[in-house]
C-alpha cells in the first residue's frame, strides 16, 4: 500500500502501522521519540527544551507526570521544601497539653 493509502486508514490498525515501518510502542515511548525529532537526536536538548507551550512538553523525560504517584510526590517535595508551618507555643506556661492536670486544685 502507499502512503496515500496508508494515510486514509482511521483508526489506524495494528497491520497498517506495521505495514507502514511502525513498531509497537507505548505512548511514552512514543512522545519520547517525538522529543527526539523535534530536537534533532539531541538528548541534552530534550533536557533543555523550553518550548513550554507544547503539550509533549511535560512528558518529555519519558514519564507520565500527572499518574497518581507523581502528583503525591510532587505535593510532598513541595512540603518538605517549604515546609508545613509548625504551632509555636504563645502561652506563658511552660505547661503543655499533655503534662496539664485536669483535677480540681491545679497542680499534680
Amino acid at each position: 500500500m502507499d502512503r496515500q493509502r496508508l494515510a486514509t486508514v482511521w483508526p489506524p490498525t495494528t497491520a497498517v502501522s506495521a505495514e507502514a515501518g511502525h513498531k509497537p510502542m507505548s505512548p511514552m515511548q512514543a512522545i519520547r521519540r517525538k522529543c527526539l525529532d523535534c530536537c534533532a537526536g539531541q538528548i541534552i536538548e530534550i533536557k533543555l527544551c523550553e518550548a513550554v507551550t507544547c503539550s509533549l512538553w511535560p512528558f518529555r523525560a519519558g514519564r507520565h507526570p500527572y499518574t497518581r504517584t507523581r502528583v503525591l510526590e510532587a505535593i510532598s517535595e513541595a512540603s518538605a521544601s517549604g515546609g508545613t508551618a509548625v504551632a509555636e507555643n504563645d502561652s506563658s506556661s511552660p505547661t503543655g497539653l499533655q503534662d496539664a492536670s485536669f483535677q480540681e486544685g491545679g497542680e499534680v
